[in-house]
């Protein structure tokens, strides 16, 4: 199946929505250190916090991710391991 070729300005309206998520992510992380220190953590613990999240991406994904994409799976083609470019 042969995708259909895209427009310079769909192109344009997926890269700028990109563009708001990322800095929308960006406000967000931005105060992760206060609200980090509203819960309790002392500064020097700040830096393991910060690394949690992603460390723990890359642990979990690769374990949800195989099972769900393997053949006959019961998630397989369910839209839950696709790329953001297809929501």
């Amino acid at each position: 199946m042969e995708k259909p070729p895209r427009t310079f300005w769909q192109i344009w309206n997926l890269s700028f929505g990109f563009f708001g998520i990322q800095f929308g992510w960006g406000l967000q992380m931005a105060n992760m250190s206060a609200i980090y220190e509203y819960l309790g953590a002392r500064a020097d613990q700040i830096p393991i916090l910060w690394l949690a999240a992603p460390l723990t991406g890359l642990l979990v994904q690769p374990i949800v991710g195989r099972p769900a994409t393997a053949p006959g799976a019961h998630w397989a083609g369910a839209g839950l391991t696709s790329s953001p470019a297809r929501f």
